[in-house]
């Protein structure tokens, strides 16, 4: 068994431990919890550092607006990503979107779009590519944000940076943080006896917050506005004999005998979805969250599949789209979209001056 096999699988088994839902998963739970406690002493001396100074926050001649989340794993921040950048632009802003880069081989700053994809998600990792792929705008990725930031400035006069999982990422200076927040609110624990990344006071350095999936803005104990908003499908992507990919309407998706494909964080989201959407499952196949697929796995959706469609993410969809020979199997995804109430309000709110405090409805 290879390390990061290892590592997936030790990831998996204390994710599932988070739920509670057996008694070896609340003992395990419990094991953890004293780390947990180390671990919030380490967030909270790395946030002190960095407000009193210590650890500087370089600021770019650019707004920077910061999407990003407490905690781990999946909770819509590339689609939010895209409504914010695309609200931008609607509003006269020259957009550059700015990410890490999650998976990419290349180290430093790489150029992943000019408007449209320039690398692959080897290079650029995929959830960038993605971005490039959905946004028509310029994406640069980098482990230092402050870099990647900077060269969309340069290369594209930018004058807005969207900021894409960026909430820790305390290097770049940014003007505005919007937090996703789950609709059935904050978990209880840090990691690595919970999800959250850093406790829910954290939400302080918040300009507004945003619940996804709920029917009411989250309660939360800052004076910052709090909005709502939904993740829906909205058509079905697949990949076209010129390498790009082509939309179809969402009622085109394959219902019967699918075998549905998640390489994310929370595959159990997509399987839902694709139930809501009367998809007939008969296998689920699961990889590892920005899994980089190979011939091997070609080889396994083949044997999966037989004769039935493959429906996937479409953050799947812009890797396993280059694979050799991928064209042998009926491949589909579906495309999401981000809907927010008051969307106007809370770009405002974004925008607004630090000192001008837009109050809750």
């Amino acid at each position: 068994m290879t390390r990061s096999m290892t590592a997936d699988g030790v990831a998996r088994t204390v994710e599932a431990a988070w739920t509670g839902a057996r008694a070896r998963d609340r003992l395990l739970v419990g094991v953890l919890v004293p780390l947990a406690g180390g671990y919030r002493a380490g967030v909270a001396v790395r946030n002190a550092l960095y407000d009193h100074g210590w650890f500087p926050s370089e600021r770019v001649p650019a707004t920077v607006v910061s999407v990003g989340n407490l905690s781990v794993g999946g909770t819509g921040k590339t689609p939010t990503a895209l409504w914010l950048a695309h609200a931008l632009r609607r509003r006269g802003r020259r957009v550059g979107l700015v990410a890490r880069g999650y998976g990419k081989r290349t180290p430093g700053v790489v150029v992943v779009g000019d408007g449209q994809p320039l690398v692959g998600p080897a290079e650029g990792g995929d959830e960038a590519v993605l971005l490039a792929v959905r946004s028509g705008l310029p994406v640069v990725t980098g482990e230092r944000r402050a870099e990647a930031a900077r060269a969309a400035i340069a290369r594209f006069a930018c004058d807005t940076i969207v900021l894409d999982d960026g909430f820790q990422h305390r290097a770049l200076a940014r003007d505005a943080d919007l937090v996703l927040l789950p609709a059935e609110g904050l978990p209880a624990r840090l990691l690595p006896a919970g999800p959250l990344r850093e406790p829910a006071s954290a939400l302080r350095r918040a300009r507004a917050v945003l619940a996804l999936g709920g029917a009411r803005p989250p309660v939360v104990h800052t004076p910052i506005p709090a909005f709502i908003g939904r993740i829906v499908p909205t058509a079905v992507v697949v990949p076209d004999e010129a390498g790009g990919f082509a939309t179809h309407d969402l009622a085109d998706i394959p219902k019967r005998d699918v075998v549905a494909v998640a390489g994310v964080a929370r595959p159990e989201r997509f399987w839902r979805l694709l139930d809501d959407l009367g998809v007939q499952v008969v296998d689920r196949v699961r990889f590892p969250d920005h899994h980089p697929y190979a011939a091997g796995d070609l080889a396994r959706l083949r044997a999966a599949s037989g004769a039935h469609a493959v429906v996937t993410t479409e953050k799947d969809l812009v890797k396993l789209a280059r694979l050799p020979d991928i064209g042998a199997i009926p491949l589909h995804a579906v495309r999401i979209d981000l809907e927010v109430d008051d969307g106007e309000r809370l770009v405002d709110a974004l925008l607004a001056p630090p000192e001008v405090e837009l109050q809750r409805d």
